[in-house]
C-alpha cells in the first residue's frame, strides 16, 4: 500500500523523465537541422571556389558576388533566429522557475492540509472513544441497530410476500372464470347483477369452487399489503432511532470542537486548490513556450525555414548547375575534388533527411505520451487522490502499470482505471463507520477527509458542507459506510 502523495510523486518523477527524453530528441533533431544548413553553406563555398577558378567565364565574378550576397542574407536570418532562440529559452527558464516555486508552495501547503486532516482525524478518534464508553450512547446505538435490523428484516419479508403473491397468484389470474367472478365482486357486498346473471354466476362459482379460491386469493393479496404497512412503520421507527443516534454523534463532535477543526481544514484545502489552479495556468503558458521552442528545434520557425529555402533555391540556380556540370568535364584535379565533395554532401543530406523523419515520428509519440501523463497528473489531483487518507492498495501494481504505460504497453485510460480500482480512502485513527456512520446512510465522521461528494467540490476547492444524511460519499462514488467508503447497505 502506498499513499496518494507517494503515487503523485511517482507520476511527477515520470513526467520529469519524459521531459528529459523529449528535450534529448529535440536536441538531436536540432543538430540534424544545423548539419543540413552547414552542408548547404559548404556547398555554397565550393560553388564560390569553382566560380573563382573559371576565369574564362565572363559571368564568374557575378556568380561569386551572387553567392556572397546569398550567404550574407542567410547569416542575417540565422542571427535573427539565434536571438529569437535566446529569448525563447529565457522565457522558458522563467516559466520553469515559476513552476518550481509553485510546486514548492504546493508541497508546503499539502503538508499543512495533511496536518489539519490529522487534527480532525485525531479529534474524531478521541470523540469516538469517549462515546464508545458512554452507557447512554451504547444503549441508543444498540436500539438503532436493532431497529434497523428489524426494519430490514420486515422489508425483506414484505418483498418476499409480494414476490409470492406474483408467483402464486398467476394461476388465479390466468383462470378466466375465476377472474371474471373476482372482478365482478361475486360473494361480496359489492356484487351487483340481475336474477338471471346471479343464477348463472352462482352456478359457475359452485362449479369451480370459487368461494374457497376467493378467500385464498384475498389472503394472498392482503398479506403483502399488511407486511408492507408493517415494514414502513418499522422503517419510520428505525429512522427515528437513527436520527437520535446521529444527533448524539453531531452533538459530541460539536462539543469537542471538531467542526472548527474541519473549517480550518477546509480553508487549507481551498488554499491548496488555489495553488493547483495557478500551477495549471502556469503549465498552460509554459506549453505555449515549449511549442515555440519545439518549432525552433525542428527548424520549422520562420527564420530557419526562410534561410534554408532561400539558400536551397540559390544553390539550384541554372548557372550554378552549369558551373558544376562544366567542372565535372574538366581534367583539373581541384575541380574533381570539389565535385566529389558536393556529391558526398548530397548523400549526407539524404541520410540526414531519413534520420530526421524517424526522429520526428519518435518525437510525436514522446509528446503524446508526455501530454497524457501530464493530464493524468492533473486528474489525480482534481479527484483528490493525493489527499490525506488516500491510499492505493497495491503499490507494486501501480508502479508496474505506470511502467507499462511509459513503455507503450498500456494506454492512458487503462492506467487511470487501475488507479481508480486501487484507490481507497481511510483515515488512520477514526472510523467513518462508527455510530450513525455504520448504517449506509452517510457518515458525520470523515477522519479529516471531509465530504468528497463529487468532482465539482474537488475542482472548486471545497470540502463539501453536508456531511450527514444522504451525503458522505467519497470521490470513488461509494457511500461511506461501516468499515470503509465503498459500502452501500442500509435501508
Amino acid at each position: 500500500m502506498i499513499s496518494g502523495r507517494q503515487t503523485l510523486a511517482s507520476i511527477d518523477q515520470a513526467v520529469d523523465a519524459e521531459r528529459r527524453k523529449l528535450n534529448e530528441l529535440e536536441q538531436r533533431i536540432e543538430a540534424a537541422g544545423t548539419t543540413q544548413l552547414e552542408l548547404q553553406r559548404a556547398d555554397a563555398e565550393d560553388y564560390r571556389a569553382l566560380a573563382r577558378t573559371r576565369v574564362d567565364l565572363l559571368a564568374a565574378g557575378e556568380l561569386v558576388r551572387h553567392i556572397d550576397q546569398a550567404e550574407q542574407q542567410v547569416m542575417a536570418l540565422l542571427r535573427a533566429r539565434d536571438a529569437a532562440v535566446t529569448a525563447s529559452a529565457a522565457r522558458i527558464q522563467a516559466a520553469d522557475e515559476e513552476r518550481n516555486q509553485l510546486e514548492a508552495a504546493r508541497k508546503a501547503q499539502a503538508d499543512r492540509v495533511e496536518r489539519a486532516a490529522e487534527a480532525v482525524d485525531t479529534a474524531e478518534a478521541s470523540t469516538q472513544a469517549r462515546l464508545d464508553a458512554d452507557p447512554v450512547y451504547q444503549h441508543q446505538r444498540q436500539l438503532a441497530k436493532e431497529a434497523e435490523r428489524t426494519a430490514l428484516h420486515a422489508s425483506e419479508k414484505a418483498a418476499e410476500s409480494a414476490h409470492e403473491k406474483d408467483h402464486k397468484g398467476a394461476s388465479y389470474r390466468e383462470d378466466p372464470l375465476f377472474i371474471y367472478l373476482w372482478e365482478r365482486g361475486h360473494g361480496t357486498s359489492t356484487y351487483k347483477a340481475n336474477p338471471l346473471y346471479r343464477w348463472l354466476d352462482a352456478k359457475v362459482a359452485r362449479l369451480i369452487g370459487f368461494a374457497d379460491a376467493r378467500a385464498n386469493y384475498a389472503r394472498l393479496n392482503e398479506i403483502p399489503e399488511r407486511l408492507r404497512t408493517h415494514a414502513e412503520s418499522l422503517k419510520r421507527a428505525a429512522d427515528a432511532a437513527f436520527e437520535t443516534l446521529k444527533a448524539l454523534d453531531t452533538a459530541a463532535r460539536e462539543a469537542d470542537g471538531i467542526p472548527t477543526l474541519e473549517a480550518a481544514l477546509e480553508q487549507e484545502q481551498q488554499a491548496l486548490s488555489a495553488i493547483d489552479a495557478r500551477i495549471e495556468a502556469a503549465e498552460a503558458r509554459r506549453q505555449t513556450l515549449v511549442s515555440e521552442k519545439a518549432a525552433f528545434a525542428a527548424g520549422e520557425d520562420a527564420h530557419t525555414k526562410q534561410a534554408v529555402d532561400y539558400l536551397a533555391a540559390e544553390l539550384e540556380r541554372e548557372d550554378l548547375m552549369a558551373l558544376r556540370r562544366e567542372a565535372m568535364l574538366t581534367p583539373f584535379p581541384d575541380d574533381d575534388l570539389i565535385v566529389s565533395r558536393l556529391l558526398a554532401r548530397e548523400d549526407e543530406r539524404r541520410r540526414l533527411q531519413a534520420s530526421a523523419q524517424g526522429l520526428g515520428d519518435s518525437l510525436g509519440q514522446q509528446r503524446a505520451r508526455l501530454s497524457e501523463l501530464e493530464s493524468l497528473r492533473v486528474d489525480l489531483k482534481r479527484s483528490g487522490y493525493d489527499r490525506p487518507g488516500s491510499t492505493f492498495q497495491d503499490g507494486g501494481l501501480v508502479a508496474l502499470m505506470l511502467g507499462n504505460f511509459l513503455n507503450g504497453m498500456l494506454d492512458r485510460n487503462g492506467l487511470w482505471r487501475v488507479l481508480q480500482e486501487q484507490q481507497r480512502y481511510r483515515p488512520p485513527r477514526s472510523d467513518p463507520g462508527f455510530g450513525s456512520g455504520g448504517f449506509g446512510r452517510g457518515s458525520v465522521w470523515g477522519g479529516g477527509l471531509g465530504d468528497l461528494g463529487n468532482l465539482g467540490d474537488i475542482v472548486s476547492g471545497g470540502l463539501g458542507r453536508s456531511r450527514g444524511g444522504g451525503g458522505g460519499r467519497g470521490p470513488s462514488g461509494g457511500s461511506r459506510g461501516s468499515g470503509g467508503f465503498r459500502t452501500g447497505g442500509g435501508f
